[in-house]
């Protein structure tokens, strides 16, 4: 999910088996019609960002999530973190004490403000966005190890060619099927033995590609 496009509204709707349109519908809905109560949250939360278009103002809006049975709770329209600042404030001491989780993105701005106002909750990283920020981190290594090589050199098509292989999960490689590969001399390799050769290219490729697989 880019993070800062309409990713994490698609992502809502995946993980509430819901349409993104339905997710647009509620948003809507909760900001017009949902009289909040600021005197109880739920022991664990999270909330995201999402693509709202003309809904908000910066066009990103926020969404507040029960995390244990994916209740949506409230819509802040705007993402700002002086604005969700304002907006949790509005919540009794008592009803901020008593969340124990709340699960977020990585956006920085995030984490000060939980740990001002919600004393007693741990961060939990969503795996959604931890998994993005560790391709994201990838494919620019590999790109990065292309430009080392050189726009003319086999190397460079190589990681070109394969730079999907290198984003699978290593347990959905073909292991069995070899394969005439083109960019490699036309070798009979699989898809675990491209890896290995695009890995030897790089001791950073390496590294990278191992976190990688950890995070997924």
């Amino acid at each position: 999910m880019e993070l800062s496009e309409n990713v994490s509204q698609k992502h809502i709707a995946l993980d509430n088996n819901i349409s993104t349109q339905t997710v647009m519908r509620a948003a809507e809905g909760l900001f017009v019609y949902n009289k909040t109560n600021f005197h109880y949250l739920p022991q664990n939360i999270a909330f995201d960002d999402f693509k709202s278009g003309k809904f908000a103002t910066s066009g990103m809006s926020m969404i507040l999530i029960d995390s244990v049975n994916h209740r949506i709770l409230d819509v802040m329209k705007d993402r700002g973190a002086g604005q969700l600042r304002a907006y949790f404030n509005q919540y009794s001491p008592a009803a901020r004490a008593a969340v124990k989780t709340i699960t977020v993105d990585l956006f920085t701005p995030y984490r000060a403000m939980i740990k001002d106002l919600f004393p007693n909750a741990n961060i939990v990283a969503d795996r959604f966005h931890v998994v993005t920020q560790a391709y994201r981190e990838l494919n620019k290594v590999r790109i990065s190890v292309m430009k080392q090589f050189g726009s003319d050199s086999k190397e460079y098509r190589q990681l070109k060619r394969f730079w999907k292989l290198l984003m699978k999960h290593e347990n959905a490689l073909d292991y069995m099927t070899s394969k005439n590969r083109i960019n490699f001399k036309h070798a009979y390799l699989t898809d675990k033995e491209v890896i290995d050769r695009l890995l030897a290219l790089s001791d950073e490729l390496r590294d990278a590609y191992a976190f990688y697989q950890v995070i997924l």
